[in-house]
């Protein structure tokens, strides 16, 4: 073999591992970000969860509040006011008849700050939102 050929065959050899390595090197970077595939797991039926509109405006408030909610008559929903460290000041009863159509609530008494109201259901918080006070 003549100096020729192998200076060609050892320029051949250098440019395929480079190309080798960059393969691989892609490879490698696409196994690393794939998520895993997991067996499915067997399907229980749960009933759609629909949270009610709880709306509680203006706020900020200078102290009365209206208070709407749509929902299903049959729920027992109350609305519970806590202070920012977690102390409950005030809970309302909500009765469906007077939900869609909106309740006054007077908070003017309470201190002025933030707030945090949640909707229960039977006793049970579906969602928490803040509130401040102006008074």
């Amino acid at each position: 073999m003549n100096m020729k050929t192998s200076t060609r065959l050892f320029l051949l050899l250098a440019l395929v591992l480079a190309q080798l390595s960059t393969l691989a090197a892609t490879v490698s970077l696409t196994r690393r970000h794939q998520v895993p595939v997991q067996a499915p797991a067997a399907r229980v039926a749960a009933a759609p969860s629909v949270t009610p509109q709880l709306s509680v405006y203006p706020n900020p408030s200078k102290g009365l509040v209206m208070v709407t909610l749509e929902q299903k008559p049959a729920e027992n929903y109350k609305l519970r006011f806590s202070n920012i460290i977690g102390r409950e000041v005030r809970i309302i009863t909500l009765r469906p008849e007077l939900s869609q159509e909106g309740t006054a609530v007077n908070l003017s008494d309470l201190p002025a700050g933030v707030y945090f109201y949640s909707l229960l259901i039977n006793d049970k918080v579906v969602s928490t939102k803040r509130l401040v006070l102006q008074n």
